[in-house]
């Protein structure tokens, strides 16, 4: 196996059990494929539980998350997907929409939503660039 690849399977199953115990994802039998990676930074995989199909993704400084299959019909739309839910996300924890830990400090919040909004936008930055989806 080579060392992309098997950064990719850890990666890859180390993202499952976090949406699986982190309680994103409450079917215990997730499959799981990488379907578009850079190599050692970040992927983008098809999962499957029973009928149900879902995106995922995770990386080195990128959140892991989830989002329906028919809610992208490629990677590169996943990833503006999740470009997009992240900044919003972010919006909403500035804004005091969403509530947070009481224990979460302010200087930490603003260094989590300050976090979330760089990955946005790095990752959209990603989807528009054909090159790399080709």
């Amino acid at each position: 196996m080579t060392a992309d690849a098997d950064w990719a399977k850890k990666t890859l199953e180390s993202a499952v059990n976090e949406i699986i115990s982190g309680g994103l994802f409450d079917d215990p039998f997730l499959q799981a494929r990488p379907v578009w990676q850079i190599a050692g930074s970040l992927l983008i995989a098809e999962c499957r539980a029973r009928e149900d199909r879902y995106w995922l993704i995770a990386g080195n400084d990128s959140p892991t998350d989830l989002i329906a299959g028919e809610t992208a019909a490629s990677a590169r739309e996943a990833a503006r997907h999740f470009a997009l839910k992240w900044q919003l996300a972010a919006e909403k924890l500035k804004a005091g929409e969403v509530s947070t830990p009481s224990n979460l400090a302010a200087d930490d919040l603003f260094k989590k939503v300050a976090h979330l909004v760089r990955c946005a936008e790095s990752l959209y930055e990603l989807a528009e660039q054909t090159s790399i989806w080709e």
